[in-house]
């Protein structure tokens, strides 16, 4: 018959502080990472959504009858100011004029640089430089 070994009370609670301080290093790294993770992409969604505000609002202005690509870059362009995106550009296919004929579609794209829009450093995401958004509107 092989003998019992009876572990004390003091070991035992060393033995689990010593298994919960393994636990923590070999978890927290992990749990570190896709918080940040959680954060940087949340951050990217929340780019995205302000891009295509900006683009709605472009091509609103640029739909309406009597208005310009340069009012509706202007109302873009205000709207990504008023979001505080630099960098960002302001594409309208094909330009509206004044005498634009009424059906036709309008595309406003918006796009804007990663690293200095996403307020944070951006190390999830290194390979995409760019965000964009676009809005299709029919001329009236």
């Amino acid at each position: 018959m092989l003998p019992i070994k009876c572990i004390s009370p003091r070991r035992a609670d060393r033995m689990r502080k010593g298994l919960a301080t393994v636990e923590l290093a070999i978890c927290l790294p992990l749990i570190v990472i896709i918080a940040f993770g959680s954060i940087e992409a949340t951050n990217m969604i929340f780019l995205e959504q302000r891009l295509t505000a900006a683009a709605y609002e472009g091509a609103r202005k640029a739909t309406v009858p009597g208005k310009t690509s340069a009012d509706a870059t202007a109302a873009t362009n205000s709207i990504l100011s008023q979001f505080s995106i630099s960098g960002s550009t302001v594409t309208i296919t094909p330009t509206v004029t004044a005498t634009t004929a009424v059906g036709t579609q309008v595309k406003v794209s918006v796009s804007a640089p990663i690293s200095s829009n996403m307020g944070g450093i951006t190390p999830f995401f290194t390979t995409m430089t760019n965000l964009s958004a676009s809005v299709t509107m029919i001329h009236q």
